[in-house]
């Protein structure tokens, strides 16, 4: 995930924030309710809180993530790290600078009824140099129960000279 969402019709917005390092960009899309890419809006869910190093995503699960079970799809709960982890590693970014996952382990340690809302998917930056990110999360519930963790690593992506 580079962090900066252009759409069909957002070249003027990804200007607005192209000047920005990792944390103003991300505070942007929280400050305008902007989504952070097709994906989130697909998936119902939003960056609801970053800081330097930490970002919190947060979803309500519908009968549109349900798999065969009847519970949320294993994806549905890995594409929620993967946005929480990208976007900690993301907020670390100076300007000018991207991110993407090129590595993602997640383990789900109980299945994610869709009756429980909204869960946080809460990412933390672990360390970050100038051609790697690292970082964990934990995908929970309103009550704090653990649903699934996981960790990633990031590719830098520095703007060609």
């Amino acid at each position: 995930m580079s962090g900066i969402h252009t759409s069909a019709t957002g070249d003027a917005e990804a200007r607005d924030i192209a000047g920005l390092d990792g944390l103003a960009q991300l505070q942007a899309y929280i400050d305008g309710g902007r989504s952070l890419s097709p994906i989130a809006e697909t998936l119902g869910f939003r960056l609801a809180r970053i800081e330097a190093g930490e970002a919190e995503i947060v979803a309500e699960p519908g009968p549109h993530v349900l798999n065969g079970m009847g519970v949320a799809h294993g994806g549905y709960m890995a594409t929620l790290l993967d946005a929480a982890v990208a976007c900690a590693i993301h907020s670390l970014m100076p300007a000018g600078v991207g991110s993407t996952t090129v590595e993602l382990k997640v383990n789900m340690v109980r299945a994610l009824p869709v009756t429980v809302s909204p869960v946080r998917a809460i990412g933390r930056a672990i360390h970050t140099g100038r051609m790697l990110g690292t970082a964990e999360g934990r995908l929970i519930g309103p009550d704090g129960t653990l649903y699934a963790h996981a960790t990633t690593t990031c590719a830098v992506l520095h703007p060609r000279k």
